[in-house]
């Protein structure tokens, strides 16, 4: 296969700048996209070309880095949908663009971040071959993008479906903490760091997997509970209290993912990872 040189981050943001940086760091040609020229500019004194993308794009003539920017070798489409996301419709529609213009420019493969909330309220252990079944808006709208790109893509297309993030200034028990009569405390946590999800992001640049369809959690699925009382301790944090029982919740299980992209685990043992609040 030819060596991918040349990467496009779309989403420079909490995820996407470290790994533009990390890219940069291994020898890629990186681009990075933000919504305004100062942010664009932020990127230039990093060393990443930074691009102006403001979504959806027009259809208009493009300039020439937006141009260098869409026909990349291969583009990491990270664009959550955000707050001010108007409907699951706007934002798929965003993402299409992106999409659709980056093909017309000759952009040879894609990598779509998802996430694992397009399984829903399933119980019990997920595989990468568990149906989606979405129960918000935000999962709808998942799911029906993967399932148009892949359209678009076929197997220039990865999808990797991404557990909850946590890393730098990111960790959810800083919402618990305190907290009373919190339910479901006997559900799994799936959590994965983001040193973690670049590591995978960068195996997929070096090997296109044959599989790609793909999630992303750590092996390590301690109970609600259990996991987030402990997380305050190291944090100093008030202690939430769980309520016992309530759903069996779903636990990811990503383990073929993990052996498809030979990855070995940064951090594994959640419970010993103090929150980097």
């Amino acid at each position: 296969m030819k060596k991918l040189k040349r990467v496009s981050v779309c989403g420079c943001g909490w995820l996407g700048l470290p790994l533009a940086k990390s890219l940069k760091q291994s020898g890629y040609e990186t681009f990075g996209s933000k919504q305004t020229q100062e942010g664009a500019e932020v990127l230039e004194h990093q060393g990443i070309k930074g691009v102006v993308v403001r979504l959806p794009l027009p259809h208009e003539v493009h300039s020439p880095t937006l141009n260098a920017f869409l026909a990349a070798d291969v583009m990491v489409l990270n664009v959550p949908p955000g707050r001010g996301t108007a409907s699951a419709e706007e934002y798929s529609a965003k993402i299409i663009s992106l999409s659709e213009a980056a093909k017309a420019a000759g952009c040879h493969k894609l990598i779509f971040i998802s996430t694992t909330s397009v399984y829903g309220d399933a119980e019990g252990e997920i595989t990468e071959s568990t149906v989606p079944a979405p129960a918000t808006e935000s999962g709808r709208a998942h799911v029906d993008l993967e399932q148009q790109l892949r359209q678009l893509w076929g197997d220039d297309l990865v999808v990797l479906r991404l557990a909850g993030l946590i890393g730098p200034q990111r960790h959810p028990v800083k919402f618990l903490a305190g907290r009373q009569g919190i339910a479901n405390g006997g559900a799994p946590v799936n959590l994965v760091h983001l040193d973690d999800v670049i590591s995978a992001i960068t195996a997929i640049l070096e090997r296109w997997p044959v599989m790609t369809t793909l999630h992303l959690s750590s092996p390590q699925h301690p109970s609600r509970a259990v996991y987030y009382r402990e997380m305050a301790r190291l944090a100093g944090l008030a202690l939430p209290e769980f309520q016992p029982g309530g759903e069996q919740g779903k636990w990811v299980n990503a383990s073929a993912t993990v052996e498809a992209l030979g990855l070995n685990w940064r951090y594994e043992d959640l419970m010993t990872l103090a929150p980097e609040l």
